[in-house]
């Protein structure tokens, strides 16, 4: 059973859309250390990050270096960043790979359930329920490339409330010839509480600081090796109410605060001054509060629906980015429903519509029409058109960066945002198929989509906004400049082939063109046409494990022409075996990342490469 894709709950042959489930023994099985890791697993996802202390994982294209067009939840909240440029790989780091219970991903567009930035994909992050986790558990891993990352839980709990603090640290350098070396630490609360059979509460309270290294080195002025420090904290609150055996109430409030604090050396070479050596501070401040409110209704065996509707407030500043604005804010209303209706045993549809009222970008509609034709009780055909769309981010929308020079009034702004930049819309439409075979074991669930993506936001490199009085140099905006079309082929195929063997294989074909005859040819965030992840997951005699991920892609790029990539190709295994410790369950593996060594990754301009690295885990459960 499923959620994601429609907010009802149901399987995944009645799913509106392709999903894609990862539950927590797969995630550790997998040895994958961060969420994008783990999204490997999902046909058409592709794992980048613009130095290793930002690993990141995009769905089909990636336009940013911030993954703004694809969303991220985490127990239903929304993660993505206020303050900066709309990212979500920060938020993916906001939860403890132990915590998680399963990882639902729905391949494609989904603003019909969830409104703005549920473009290219939902990743939705369920964390455990505090009641299964009572107890203590402990983990360490130590290995190379400074990997030192730890883990501790404590759970309590009565017959009709739970608590769970997770505490955990994560170290490394990042990528070979990169300064970004990385520590992350985090601290989660979550309660559980059934004040009455109808009634379930959840609430969590969690914090986490990134300390990592950012920049290019002396080599670059206008992005030197520095630091940068964020701290996010959040809370959230849901109650559920079964109103009666129809009717279900759900009510949500969360509040998320991102602090960023990022001095930057530099050295201003501007004539006719003397060459000028500065501190720039790019720090930023954001919060989000969100309230949400919907309601579940079984009108019939044939009938489901469930309406909400919402209110979200996103604020930021920065005396740098923001100048002069003090706190700069956007606002959005939104209604959203979604309609099942089983016609007869062998068709089932689902239609979704999500209407905002945005206060920058005005209103907006999302609509999606599926048809499901369940041809046996183990086979589905899926057909379908959603239309998605992005809200610029506040920096799009707002942004002023001016940098003044020492003891003058002259600064240069690299950026004004003229606040005329319009959504981003993408049209999807698919053909699906969902298949199980009990017998063998096996099932299949493939994808044949066609993206239209039309006012793609780049900043402008033309002549910009006007030059004000003192400025030195011009200035970029923000501008809707591009259209775009995708089509493809993926599919994910599992086979059981044995009570203790699994194998997945995961393919993606893609191809992707611009409208644009310059961005064409200039090869511009350019998708992989083919990437394939094959994965094992083998049990072995006397409580030993191992598991063997493969992936192949194809030549790509995720920036510019000049940062294309070869094909690549990466093998991790992990050998793993269970054992009794003190009378406690323990578990000591060994993981080896990239065992085919070194290769160049994300920037082959500056030499970057993703490392071999091997790490032992020792994890004990009380």
């Amino acid at each position: 059973m499923v959620l994601t894709a429609s907010r009802l709950d149901q399987p995944l042959n009645e799913a509106p859309g392709a999903m894609t489930v990862i539950d927590r023994d797969t995630i550790r099985q997998s040895g994958s250390r961060t969420v994008a890791e783990v999204l490997r697993l999902v046909p058409g996802y592709v794992l980048g990050g613009w130095n290793g202390a930002n690993p990141m994982a995009s769905y089909h294209v990636a336009l940013d270096d911030f993954g703004g067009r694809h969303l991220v939840l985490i127990d239903g909240r929304s993660v993505y960043a206020s303050s900066y440029l709309g990212d979500t790989q920060r938020g993916m780091m906001d939860v403890l790979l132990p915590d998680i219970e399963r990882i639902e991903v729905l391949r494609g567009a989904n603003s019909a359930a969830y409104g703005a930035n549920a473009m290219f994909g939902v990743v939705n992050i369920i964390t455990r329920h505090s009641a299964d986790t009572v107890g203590g558990a402990a983990a360490l891993s130590v290995g190379d490339n400074g990997i030192r990352d730890t883990y501790a839980r404590l759970g309590v709990g009565t017959q009709t409330s739970h608590v769970r603090l997770s505490v955990g640290e994560q170290r490394d350098r990042g990528y070979l010839n990169a300064f970004d070396d990385k520590r992350l630490g985090q601290v989660q609360l979550r309660a559980d509480f059934q004040p009455s059979l109808a009634d379930e509460v959840m609430l969590v309270l969690a914090a986490s600081e990134l300390l990592a290294g950012e920049g290019y080195g002396p080599t670059d002025p206008k992005n030197p090796d520095h630091q940068q420090r964020s701290r996010t904290s959040h809370g959230q609150l849901e109650w559920r109410r079964q109103l009666d055996e129809r009717n279900e109430l759900q009510v949500s409030l969360s509040y998320m605060e991102d602090r960023q604090r990022e001095p930057m050396p530099l050295q201003v070479d501007v004539p006719p001054f003397p060459p000028l050596s500065l501190e720039v501070d790019y720090g930023t401040w954001g919060q989000r509060q969100n309230v949400e409110v919907q309601q579940r209704t079984v009108w019939s065996p044939a009938w489901r629906t469930l309406v909400g509707l919402g209110y979200k407030d996103e604020r930021a500043r920065s005396d740098t980015m923001y100048h002069g604005q003090g706190w700069v804010s956007m606002a959005e209303t939104r209604l959203f429903g979604t309609a099942e209706w089983r016609v007869n045993p062998a068709w089932l549809l689902n239609a979704g519509l999500f209407v905002g009222d945005h206060s920058l970008a005005g209103t907006y509609a999302a609509p999606r029409l599926m048809v499901n034709w369940l041809t046996t009780p183990h086979q589905t055909w899926r057909m379908g058109v959603t239309e998605s769309m992005r809200a610029p981010s506040l920096s799009e929308y707002k942004s002023d960066v001016r940098i003044y020079l020492p003891g003058t009034p002259y600064f240069s702004r690299p950026y004004a945002a003229s606040g005329t930049v319009q959504p981003e819309t993408l049209l999807s439409q698919e053909i699906g198929y969902w298949g199980r075979w009990p017998d063998a074991q096996v099932t299949l669930d493939a994808r044949l989509y066609r993206e239209r993506m039309r006012d793609v936001v780049v900043d402008d490199d033309g002549e910009g906004t006007a030059v004000l009085p003192n400025q030195l140099g011009k200035t970029k905006d923000f501008v809707n400049r591009h259209a775009l079309t995708l089509v493809g082929l993926e599919y994910q195929l599992r086979w059981k082939a044995a009570p203790h063997t699994e194998l997945w294989l995961n393919q993606n074909f893609s191809r992707m063109k611009w409208d644009d005859s310059v961005y064409e040819a200039k090869d511009e965030r350019r998708p992989p046409r083919h990437a394939t992840t094959l994965a094992l997951f083998q049990k072995l005699p006397g409580r030993w494990q191992v598991s063997v991920l493969h992936e192949r892609v194809g030549s790509m790029t995720l920036r510019a022409k000049s940062n294309w990539m070869a094909a690549t190709h990466r093998t991790d295994i992990r050998l793993a075996r269970a054992f009794r410790w003190e009378g406690y369950k323990a578990e000591a593996a060994v993981t080896v990342q990239s065992v085919e060594g070194d290769q160049r990754f994300f920037d082959p301009q500056r030499n970057y490469r993703r490392g071999r690295q091997g790490f032992v885990t020792l994890q004990v459960e009380m």
